[in-house]
């Protein structure tokens, strides 16, 4: 709606996860360093945590993007509300394995023939499990740590990737023999007030800005930082309903007063 208004060809502050839009921090090129890492160096296993909002699954998104498709073979979970045997179906069936088999063991064979046969062609099997704290039955975390059996002599045949809040950690706790399988942990942490206002800047230009300056001024962004407390979702959502309030307002910047009015308006007097 208000596009037009600001120079803009798209909505620079959706909440769906496009790589397009997601500002590197210093910490989100840490966090996809390190899952590449992962991956790239067959490591078997690695867990991604942080809280709700800081960009988690945008980052899965760009990792799926800049993987070779000819190298790779993804399974991606974004539902991993699911048993044991619930689980090795889903992956089954993202591998385009087809399967009658209904015991456990039978649909492990299958898997591990299947590992087997990606590998004669070359092909790396990552498997993303995103939302990995909404895993209800330890019997399921049990099962992934067992994927990691499937191996030969010198690697693994798939790398495993649990991204989720901060209680995923906690109930990797749980498991200890999985728990000890992670190669690689990384957690992500909010932004700063300077990449709060990058990041800003940055969704503007991919959604077609083409100003010399930011329209969000310095004590605007510091307000933002403020109020989102660094958290990416929370600064695209604010962002987004102050340039709604501007363009009705008929501002050509987004100030302080402003952006303290849509904090306030959104999170209530304590912003």
């Amino acid at each position: 709606m208000y596009e037009a208004y600001w120079g803009l060809s798209e909505p620079a502050f959706s909440l769906t996860p496009d790589p397009r839009f997601l500002y590197m921090s210093r910490a989100h090129e840490d966090a996809l360093m390190m899952m590449q890492y992962a991956i790239q160096r067959n490591k078997g296993a690695a867990m991604l945590f942080g809280d709700i909002g800081l960009g988690k699954t945008t980052i899965s998104r760009k990792l799926i993007e800049d993987l070779d498709s000819r190298t790779y073979r993804l399974v991606l979970v974004v539902n991993p509300v699911l048993s044991p045997l619930q689980m090795l179906q889903e992956i089954l069936t993202q591998l385009n394995v087809e399967f009658k088999a209904r015991t456990r063991q039978q649909l492990i064979q299958q898997l591990h023939q299947s590992l087997l046969e990606c590998y004669s062609r070359g092909e790396k099997v990552v498997v993303i499990i995103d939302e990995a704290h909404l895993i209800r039955q330890t019997n399921t975390l049990e099962e992934l740590r067992l994927l990691l059996n499937c191996q030969m002599n010198d690697q693994f045949l798939l790398t495993l990737i649990l991204l989720g809040q901060i209680e995923l950690k906690e109930k990797l706790a749980k498991v200890p023999a999985l728990e000890q399988r992670l190669a690689v942990k990384a957690i992500i942490e909010p932004m700063d007030v300077v990449d709060t206002g990058e990041m800003v800047l940055h969704r503007m230009r991919v959604a077609g800005f083409t100003g010399e300056r930011n329209v969000f001024t310095p004590d605007a962004v510091y307000q933002l930082h403020k109020a989102s407390h660094g958290s990416p979702r929370m600064i695209s959502t604010l962002a987004d309903q102050a340039l709604m309030v501007g363009m009705a307002q008929g501002v050509k910047l987004i100030d302080a007063y402003l952006m303290h009015e849509v904090c306030t308006q959104h999170l209530g007097a304590a912003a």
